[in-house]
């Protein structure tokens, strides 16, 4: 499960971004929230889970037996951590199914094919602030992500947040800040949010990930590199093995092209059948052109963080890029394959298609003759 799937929905821990919720907590009892919380920092780090969690602690609020005046925040921020599948609230949270909250995330289909939040997705906002809380409570609204939202629904959500609705709490989630615009970044509290530190990402993947070894658990982490949502995708995925496979595939004295348009077409045929692949090859195909790009530039930064990890595999084809391509054009390809992966998509197009046009150009350009 990653941190944005309610598929065999199961608690996980939050941990990090505990600066955030000292400060959440305090303000809580201090009556002095904030109407909106802008969570932005890189994919994967928990942003949307943190916002649920907290709407989940707001929620609960009617339930919570308050006779106790001698707790500090911490209790609070311990209270609020704690809140998990055990609670009603808490599941109607995650399964977006609580009467007070709206949860609206940017999903392609047929029906979406840009991928985008649109103003009639905003438009739901109304039906829920215009009414108050049957429960005379909180009302959260949780948009994830403000950088999937067109120029139609921006200027709606900025409507609102011009006229706060009273005991609503908007959380907007930004995997890059520099895309929301400055009249939304003005009117929210801006929470840059630092990914999550290894030990705790280790701890996440060993209660989440039961079949991966040590040395496999340590690459994936540091590949993540305090996303442990990303890492939890990239295993659940399959990238793993397809990473693994490539790089046995490319380092045969005779490559065998057939096998690598075989494999590209099962990674393409799993991209067409679960669009959260994007960000996981999006992020792959990212460290691969960097990291080869790296290498090229100083050889002495390559070096094997573990013999059988991901991040290993990943190195090897760097290496075999960097023997053929400069480091200027290697970034030329990396922009070149994010834009061609991207209009592919927004078409479309058969991704297993792409994916074998793909991994024939590296080898194309890396085995000539």
């Amino acid at each position: 499960m990653t941190f944005d799937d309610t598929t065999n929905l199961k608690y996980i821990r939050l941990r990090g971004h505990s600066e955030f919720l000292n400060h959440f907590c305090t303000s809580y009892q201090n009556n002095t929230l904030h109407h909106a919380y802008l969570l932005s920092g890189n994919l994967g780090i928990g942003k949307s889970y943190l916002a649920r969690q907290l709407a989940a602690y707001l929620l609960q609020e009617e339930y919570r037996d308050t006779s106790d005046e001698n707790s500090d925040h911490l209790d609070e921020v311990e209270y609020a951590l704690n809140l998990n599948e055990d609670c009603p609230v808490w599941r109607q949270v995650f399964y977006h199914s609580h009467p007070d909250l709206i949860y609206l995330s940017a999903i392609k289909s047929e029906a979406n094919k840009s991928g985008q939040i649109k103003l009639g997705d905003i438009k739901s906002i109304s039906n829920l602030t215009n009414h108050q809380s049957g429960r005379g409570g909180w009302r959260v609204i949780i948009l994830d992500s403000l950088d999937e939202i067109n120029k139609n629904g921006a200027n709606a959500i900025l409507k609102v947040l011009e006229e706060p609705p009273a005991k609503t709490i908007f959380f907007l989630m930004s995997h890059n800040i520099s895309k929301v615009i400055p009249t939304i970044r003005s009117r929210c509290q801006q929470i840059k949010l630092n990914p999550v530190t290894n030990s705790d990402v280790f701890l996440i993947l060993k209660e989440q990930i039961l079949d991966l070894n040590n040395d496999e658990l340590s690459g994936l982490i540091a590949l993540c590199e305090g996303s442990p949502g990303m890492a939890l995708l990239i295993s659940y995925s399959g990238i793993i093995q397809f990473i693994k496979k490539f790089e046995v595939i490319i380092q045969e004295k005779t490559p065998q092209l057939e096998k690598l348009l075989s494999l590209a077409a099962d990674w393409g045929s799993a991209l067409s059948k679960n669009s959260k692949l994007s960000d996981a090859t999006i992020f792959v195909f990212d460290k691969l052109f960097s990291q080869a790009a790296l290498f090229s530039v100083d050889a002495s930064r390559y070096y094997i963080r573990n013999e059988y990890s991901v991040t290993s595999s990943l190195s090897q084809i760097a290496l075999i890029l960097t023997e053929n391509f400069t480091a200027n054009e290697l970034s030329n390809l990396h922009i070149e394959w994010q834009n061609s992966f991207r209009e592919a998509q927004n078409s479309y197009l058969d991704m297993s298609i792409f994916m074998q046009q793909s991994i024939y150009e590296i080898y194309r350009q890396t085995h000539p003759g």
